[in-house]
């Protein structure tokens, strides 16, 4: 798979893109930890090529960070939005697991050129404040090392998924490697303090709820009243992987997101 890098800046904000050589019309959005490569082997599973972006979210990646630290689905949104702006996009299906997926919410209700959504292993609001962040390392001692704290988050990847994780993920620094992303993502998960409930009930898109078959953030409970909400909501369950899903299972999300995307 061809991959492509540019640099969209909005004001002193700029986002950084992964995509493919045509025309964008799908968006693919990372969650908290992650980075616009998270979706590098459901991408190139695709059973159809798709006009694809992934980006890396504001405080990850080669994106900007935040100056004051306001990491709410809604920043995020808003610059995604200007993102859209500036690439003349005419309309753009959205794709977004974990926090990506609240974004790609939020981003919907802001933006009409929003005309299908995917959403990932996420519910609209957490019982989870905003500082009850998983233990998070920011920094490895050896590739290796990032490849087994990978792999103890998503014990169902393949080494190969797992090691282009940890290796694009970071960049060397003199402890060994560092994860790109504002360490104050690393203790503070904002999004976790939302709630999406509401924007989920009104949303009018057709949307594909993935849930992982033993992910302990999506709950069989909140999925079934996602549904029950939903206007026009489809849920789909992948066997055999837990919450990660892009890294565990990918071939079997590409075939889903293929399907839906259609």
């Amino acid at each position: 798979m061809r991959v492509n890098h540019s640099y969209v800046s909005v004001g002193d904000r700029r986002t950084h893109l992964l995509h493919g050589d045509g025309p964008i019309d799908t968006l693919f959005l990372h969650g908290a930890g992650g980075s616009a490569w998270t979706f590098e082997a459901t991408i190139d599973a695709l059973p159809r090529p798709l006009g694809w972006a992934s980006a890396d979210l504001l405080g990850y990646g080669d994106s900007s960070w935040i100056e004051n630290r306001d990491y709410s689905s809604a920043a995020q949104a808003e610059q995604l939005a200007a993102v859209i702006d500036r690439l003349g996009l005419r309309r753009v299906r959205v794709v977004g697991f974990s926090w990506g997926g609240l974004i790609a919410l939020d981003l919907a209700k802001r933006d009409q050129r929003v005309d299908r959504l995917a959403v990932i292993d996420i519910p609209p609001s957490s019982s989870r404040s905003a500082l009850e962040v998983p233990p998070l390392r920011g920094t490895f001692r050896t590739a290796a090392d990032g490849v087994r704290a990978v792999m103890a988050i998503a014990p169902e990847a393949t080494p190969e998924v797992a090691e282009r994780e940890a290796c694009l993920s970071t960049a060397p620094c003199p402890e060994g490697f560092q994860k790109k992303i504002d360490p104050a993502l690393l203790v503070r998960w904002q999004f976790q303090d939302e709630d999406h409930w509401e924007t989920w009930r009104r949303n009018e898109r057709e949307t594909l709820l993935l849930r992982g078959q033993h992910s302990s953030v999506l709950s069989e409970e909140d999925a079934g009243r996602m549904i029950g909400l939903g206007r026009r909501v489809s849920l789909v369950e992948i066997e055999g992987c837990g919450h990660l899903v892009p890294l565990e299972r990918p071939r079997e999300l590409a075939s889903e997101l293929g399907r839906f995307l259609a």
